[in-house]
């Protein structure tokens, strides 16, 4: 009946010598792929149906079989895998081993092409193991009684494409400028030939085109690859590096660029000045930054890094070093500030008499900014005082007014995030998740940071959120690993895999009862 099926279809006027002459008009619909699939299996396979090479119609059908991010889980039991073992995985697969906790290491002791790359993500009691390629990954796992257990895993495709057409379509495509084209068939050849030797040629041309055509997510990762797995000259090296760092400003990864800059910096003295000159524009006071910063004044002092080092000890409320920083760089206005901060009115006072008009009409706008946020801050104290006496909804009134407001970006995030936790403890989660969502955590004062991360977690756990809730108890315990509240962080980690297991389990049942 197969064949027979088979043999109506071609009577109907598909053409098994080339895919691309049946997609020649149109893009090949859902059935016509299932078509040309069994007729590629019938008739011997891909040397038919890619006689004539990768178009722009056809590539998407091989394409379809590689999914490196959306990859499809094959669960085994760990316990229950019996050594030696052989796994196949189609490309659109990945391993998942259960009951994980008695390993002690694991090492991929062999595999087919030396650049495919294996990545390991453990979840639990779960390991997620994805391979960048087709062929064999043999891997050891050592137990804690040391007993080895060796499992070979092989991606396998139904479909191969020549690498000559890979090949000549990256070289067309970039002569062309179809970035589009290009990064779908170097996905190709990395994920068929990962050993090819015109992968390195081709990520320099896609990282060209994509740069040129603003595909910055693009441009990272090819960055990335190029700088960490191909030996560069010092001059390309930097340049690939400089177009790295933009793709990521580009984006807003500010934290990745910023951790980034600051692990070149300690590799190279060159990038010292531009992570200094990072950490300023984006109010980053690291140690590491501050250091810097310290040791740079040393040696010239700029105006724009005294007035950083200023601005960190005015945030620490460490005013008299402060002060110290922004005499010596002439900063009229935050010296006009810490004197009316701290009520130091006579060095206010001589502060004034000693500038020009100009500078006098400056510290009197100064001086009126101040007063007015004095009285939102005492009528913001007066929202405070009502959310300790437990009046909540008063509290709420007097905080919503304060939105309404002419305040600084600074002081609306911080009420934001009083609101967040004002409905978190009256059980209103849902507007707490509102506020939660327009606080801006980059210009959050510290005090506030690890709460924030903390009512966060706690706002997802009990609107059930268990994936959101994790994200922001794990931020948490990685920028205050040793305080308490990063102790109620790991013990809510514990109970939220737990429920995810107990989940997993029930639909397991479900699925075997069905």
């Amino acid at each position: 009946m197969k064949k027979l099926i088979l043999f109506m279809t071609i009577l109907l006027g598909v053409n098994i010598g080339s895919y691309g002459a049946v997609n020649s008009s149109k893009e090949v619909d859902e059935v016509n792929k299932k078509i040309i699939k069994e007729l590629s299996l019938f008739y011997g396979g891909y040397e038919k149906i890619y006689s004539s090479g990768i178009d722009k119609q056809n590539i998407n059908f091989l394409l379809g079989e590689v999914e490196p991010k959306g990859a499809k889980k094959v669960e085994y039991d760990f316990q229950t895998i019996p050594n030696g073992k052989k796994i196949d995985l189609a490309l659109d697969e990945k391993i998942e081993l259960k009951n994980i906790s008695e390993i002690k290491k694991l090492k991929v002791i062999g595999k087919t092409y030396k650049n495919s790359l294996v990545d390991l993500k453990k979840e639990g009691e779960n390991l997620s193991i994805t391979f960048s390629s087709i062929g064999e990954y043999k891997i050891s796992f050592t137990e804690k009684n040391q007993v080895t257990k060796e499992i070979i895993f092989k991606k396998i495709s139904k479909y191969q494409p020549f690498p000559e057409d890979i090949e000549n379509n990256i070289e067309d495509s970039y002569n062309d400028g179809d970035f589009k084209f290009l990064n779908k068939n170097l996905l190709l050849l990395e994920t068929f030939f990962p050993d090819s030797e015109e992968i390195e040629k081709g990520l320099f041309y896609a990282l060209e085109l994509n740069e040129k055509n603003k595909n910055y997510h693009m441009v990272r990762n090819i960055s990335k690859v190029l700088v960490s797995k191909y030996k560069l000259d010092d001059e390309k090296k930097a340049e690939i590096i400089k177009i790295y760092l933009n793709a990521l400003k580009e984006l807003g990864e500010t934290e990745e660029y910023l951790k980034f800059l600051e692990k070149l910096s300690t590799y190279d003295k060159k990038y010292e000045l531009e992570y200094l000159d990072a950490s300023i524009n984006y109010k980053n006071y690291s140690s590491g930054a501050v250091k810097l910063a310290e040791t740079q004044i040393l040696i010239e002092p700029v105006p724009k890094i005294l007035d950083y080092l200023g601005d960190y000890h005015y945030q620490l409320k460490d005013y008299n070093k402060a002060i110290t920083y922004y005499k010596t760089s002439g900063n009229l206005e935050k010296l006009a500030l810490i004197y009316l901060e701290t009520d130091d009115k006579n060095s206010y006072e001589t502060l004034k008499s000693g500038v020009n008009p100009e500078q006098l009409d400056k510290i009197k706008q100064i001086e009126i900014k101040y007063l007015d946020r004095k009285k939102l801050e005492k009528y913001i104290g007066t929202a405070e005082k009502y959310v300790q006496e437990g009046r909540l909804q008063e509290a709420e009134l007097y905080y919503k007014r304060s939105l309404k407001k002419d305040i600084s970006s600074e002081l609306k995030n911080n009420i934001y995030y009083k609101l967040a936790d004002l409905y978190y403890n009256l059980n209103e989660l849902e507007l707490a998740e509102k506020n939660l969502k327009f606080i801006d955590v980059k210009i959050l004062d510290e005090e506030f940071f690890g709460d924030y991360y903390y009512l966060g977690g706690m706002i997802y756990y009990n609107l059930e959120n268990y994936d959101e809730s994790s994200k922001y108890f794990r931020t948490l315990i990685k920028k205050f690993p040793n305080t308490t509240l990063s102790n109620r962080g790991r013990i809510y980690i514990l109970k939220i895999e737990k429920l995810n297991k107990n989940k997993l389990e029930k639909e397991v049942e479900n699925e075997s009862n069905s």
